[in-house]
């Protein structure tokens, strides 16, 4: 049996984890490389952000949704895979087989801990919401949880600041953290406490950085983390 492009098939559908479409981030050669050997297997999915954003984080909650790429793509490539959608705007109109969406605030904390009670394990959890660190961070520290030993925790566009940022609390930008924490096994995320650091810290088995120079930037810089859980 042939093996989807996944490349392809983000240019085909339309979004920019590919290499033809929009920023064309180019995120598709790492997720196959690293997610290749369970493409075949029954397993949960998460994916936070569904389309792309807009300029003014007010038009969030009434914005006109008119596809779900990504996920469609996920779909395709994970033939018996359940996915779970989550964004602030409202998808629901999507009925697809195998996708649910969850409406979600990401600077919500019990909203994100309702979310982590209401899934089984999950196997891939990518955060391609609001790109604003504080939003990043507690939603890593409220979802990782529920990945499964050997699943994988996804945070793209690191190289970005969205508008969304200057109204949350202030906390160091995640392409830092993930420096940081890459020389010293410590993460810097200023809200937890020292015990949730520790547990957050000790659950990461492995990281990935993939950097490139795509998608509206001009130098080689991080733009995705992947953390594997112990």
């Amino acid at each position: 049996m042939s093996v989807p492009n996944l490349t392809k098939l983000a240019n085909a559908l339309g979004t920019d984890k590919g290499d033809e479409v929009f920023h064309a981030h180019g995120y598709t050669s790492f997720y196959s490389f690293l997610f290749e050997e369970f493409r075949r297997e029954p397993f949960t999915m998460v994916e936070i952000g569904l389309q792309r954003g807009c300029a003014d984080p007010e038009e969030l909650l009434t914005r006109k949704v008119e596809d779900i790429p990504s996920i469609k793509m996920w779909l395709e490539f994970f033939p018996k895979a359940n996915i779970i959608g989550c964004d602030i705007s409202d998808f629901s109109a999507f009925k697809i087989d195998r996708f649910r969406f969850e409406r979600l605030d990401m600077g919500d904390p019990a909203a994100l801990e309702r979310l982590a009670g209401s899934l089984p394990p999950v196997r891939i959890i990518i955060d391609d919401a609001s790109h604003a660190a504080y939003h990043q961070q507690l939603a890593l520290a409220k979802l990782f949880p529920i990945v499964e030993p050997g699943g994988f925790y996804i945070i793209e566009d690191l190289h970005v600041t969205h508008l969304t940022a200057a109204r949350l609390p202030s906390c160091s930008p995640t392409a830092a953290v993930v420096e940081r924490f890459k020389h010293t096994r410590q993460l810097d995320i200023a809200f937890l406490s020292p015990i949730e650091r520790r547990n957050l810290e000790t659950s990461i088995r492995k990281m990935f950085i993939h950097r490139n120079d795509k998608g509206g930037v001009s130098r080689w810089a991080m733009k995705m983390v992947g953390f594997e859980k112990y």
